[in-house]
C-alpha cells in the first residue's frame, strides 16, 4: 500500500478523509498493479475457515439497515400486500409470542384447503418454538445472533416440523440459556422426536434432563485428564455405581453452606 501511494503521489502523512475522492477510490479499489483494500478483504474472505481471520474480519464489518426497505429485506412490491392488516415485513418483526396470537386470529375462507393447510403448518411450527422457550425471539432474528442453545432448539423445531424418521440427532447442551421452568417443554420436544422413531443423543449436565432420558452414558470418574472412563451405561432408571447416578437418586447432594458472606454496603446490585 505504501509503495502504491508513493508511485501514485498519494500522501501518507495526512488523514484518509483529507484525500481527494480520486485518491480514496484508488486506495480502496486498486488497479492492475495493486489489489486495493477491497481486493485484500476479498482475499481474506477465502480464508474464513481460519478462526483468527474471522476475528480479524469482524473488526472491519458493520451492519446497516437498507434505506429503501428499512431493514425489512423485502422489495417495495412485496410490502404492498397485507394479511390481517400486516405486510410481510411487519409479520417478520413480530416475536414468536405475538406471531402465535396473530396466526390464531386469521381465518381461512371455507373451501380454501390449500391456505388452511399452510396456516395449520405455520401454527404448528410457531407452537413448537413456544414449547422450547423461544417466545421472546422475533421472526426476523438472524441465526448468527443466537446462542448455541437457541440454535439447537430452533433446529429441534425444524426437525419436528419436517417429520423425519429413522434419524440420529446429537445435541450438545440444548438447555444453555433456557430457564429451568422451560426444561419440561424441551424434554417433551425431544421425546416427540424419539416417539416418531428417531434416536436422540444429548450431551447434558442438567439433572432434570438427564433423569428423563431412557439410557445414560456416564464418563468419569473426574474431569479432564482424570476422566474418559465409562462409569455407567444402561437404563437411567436403574443407574448404579456412578457418582452421577447417586446425585440423580438423591443419595448425594450439594450441601448448603452453614453461613453465607455478607456483602458490603456498596456491593449490592439492584435490578
Amino acid at each position: 500500500l505504501l509503495e502504491f501511494c508513493q508511485d501514485n503521489n498519494i500522501p501518507t502523512d495526512i488523514p484518509f478523509n483529507d484525500l481527494t475522492e480520486v485518491q480514496k477510490e484508488a486506495i480502496i479499489e486498486g488497479n492492475k498493479e495493486f489489489y486495493g483494500v477491497r481486493g485484500f478483504f476479498r482475499w481474506l474472505e477465502r480464508k474464513k475457515y481460519k478462526m483468527h481471520v474471522r476475528v480479524f474480519l469482524s473488526r472491519y464489518r458493520i451492519y446497516k439497515a437498507c434505506p429503501d426497505c428499512n431493514g425489512a429485506r423485502f422489495k417495495k412490491e412485496a410490502l404492498l400486500y397485507t394479511i390481517g392488516r400486516l405486510n410481510i415485513g411487519q409479520v417478520y418483526s413480530l416475536t414468536i409470542d405475538q406471531a402465535s396470537d396473530f396466526f390464531k386470529s386469521l381465518d381461512v375462507p371455507s373451501g380454501d384447503d390449500a391456505s388452511a393447510l399452510v396456516l395449520d403448518e405455520i401454527r404448528s411450527r410457531v407452537t413448537y418454538l413456544l414449547d422450547v422457550g423461544l417466545s421472546y425471539l422475533t421472526l426476523d432474528r438472524q441465526s448468527r445472533t443466537l446462542s448455541s442453545g437457541e440454535l439447537q432448539r430452533v433446529a429441534l423445531t425444524s426437525a419436528l416440523g419436517s417429520s423425519l424418521v429413522n434419524t440420529l440427532y446429537i445435541l450438545d447442551e440444548p438447555s444453555i440459556g433456557l430457564h429451568p421452568r422451560d426444561n419440561n417443554r424441551l424434554i417433551r420436544i425431544m421425546k416427540k422426536l424419539r416417539d416418531i422413531q428417531n434416536t436422540v443423543i444429548v450431551v447434558e449436565h442438567d439433572p432434570e434432563i438427564i433423569g428423563e432420558s431412557d439410557f445414560m452414558l456416564d464418563l468419569g470418574p473426574a474431569a479432564g485428564t482424570q476422566g474418559g472412563e465409562i462409569m455407567y451405561f444402561g437404563p437411567t432408571a436403574t443407574v448404579n455405581g456412578s457418582i452421577t447416578g447417586q446425585y440423580l437418586k438423591g443419595q448425594r447432594c450439594v450441601p448448603l453452606p452453614d453461613r453465607r458472606r455478607k456483602p458490603s454496603k456498596d456491593s449490592w446490585l439492584t435490578i
